[in-house]
């Protein structure tokens, strides 16, 4: 047993170019405060444990994995997963659910959903949960093992009910938690080209930080002006702070988003520019490349569809590389990595 699960650490690997997560819509605006490392550690934890699709409660992260993904040394990841060890445990998050009284079940969890109802016959249930049940660090092999909370569980096991996607490789050179939950949240909200507006209290709760910045110009100057920032300097979208007043003091902040083309798209660009000069694969190629694509985690994060088996994955990717150059121009950067030559 131990073995197995050794050889499942190496879920994210060193030099991926994306690492595509997915992460459900309420928790990423639920409320919460969390160091730096601990939101990269809870955020791969999260999304390693709904890709793997096992039901279950309990994910392991090894320092290896952490390192991996964060572009950062296995001794700085050993050391972060010890300290997450120590702190995770006491850690709290704050979303809301909503209790469908239309929906006539036995077991009242099943009238539970993370999306609100289009009716008026719900009741909403906001509360504040544990990240963790449990938690346990190995430290001869350097992998930690997280036992989730019942409701984070939850929320993990609804994640195809409404979720937002994201290149994890995207934030790692962010200097702060609240550049990387901001982005998160500009990531949700990108198509309608705003983060909605949202009271003081509401941005202090989402941040985790209620108890601390009483002035309001010292939240937005130490919280939100950097996290903004930070994501400007990115380079994949340019936000504006907007502020609404209730008399002489602001009550509100709302974002606009505006995409623009990142240095991330730039160096994919060739990739899509001449799909007129792509040739579709050969039926032998097909198949071959399929199967690589299917088995890269990092693909499959963003091109496989839900609910789809490994079977159907391999035989719509065989099908679409023998018949479809713009299919093929937009798995190419995957293609020349599993050793396609163009």
């Amino acid at each position: 047993m131990l073995s197995k699960n050794v050889s499942e650490l190496n879920f994210y690997d060193r030099g991926n170019s994306q690492i595509m997560i997915t992460k459900s819509n309420t928790l990423i605006e639920a409320g919460y405060d969390l160091t730096f490392a601990e939101h990269d550690l809870m955020t791969l934890a999260v999304n390693k444990l709904h890709k793997e699709k096992t039901g279950g409660k309990q994910v392991m992260i090894s320092a290896k994995e952490f390192a991996a993904a964060n572009n950062v040394s296995d001794n700085y990841a050993y050391q972060t997963l010890k300290e997450a060890a120590n702190t995770l445990g006491n850690k709290k998050l704050k979303f809301t659910l909503y209790l469908d009284l239309t929906r006539h079940t036995e077991k009242e969890e099943d009238r539970l959903t993370v999306i609100k109802p289009n009716h008026s016959h719900f009741t909403t249930l906001r509360a504040e949960y544990n990240w963790l049940q449990g938690i346990s660090y190995q430290d001869q092999l350097g992998y930690i093992i997280l036992h989730f909370s019942d409701p984070l569980a939850f929320l993990i096991e609804r994640t195809n009910e409404a979720y937002t996607k994201y290149d994890y490789v995207k934030t790692i050179e962010f200097t702060g938690c609240s550049s990387k939950r901001l982005y998160e949240l500009v990531k949700k909200w990108q198509d309608i080209r705003k983060v909605p507006a949202m009271s003081v209290f509401e941005w202090k709760e989402f941040f985790g930080v209620v108890d601390k910045y009483p002035q309001i110009s010292e939240f937005k100057r130490r919280v939100l002006e950097p996290a903004i920032e930070q994501i400007n300097k990115q380079g994949e979208f340019k936000l504006t702070l907007r502020t609404t007043k209730t008399g002489r003091s602001i009550s509100h902040f709302e974002i606009a988003i505006k995409s623009v083309k990142s240095k991330f798209e730039s160096a994919n660009s060739g990739a899509t520019a001449s799909i007129q000069q792509i040739k579709t694969l050969t039926p032998i190629q097909a198949n071959k490349f399929a199967k690589l694509l299917a088995n890269d985690n990092n693909f499959g994060g963003k091109f496989a569809r839900s609910g789809e088996s490994m079977n159907e994955f391999i035989n719509r990717l065989s099908n679409e590389l023998q018949k479809d150059a713009k299919k093929i121009a937009d798995y190419l950067p995957f293609l020349k990595k599993c050793g396609f030559k163009f």
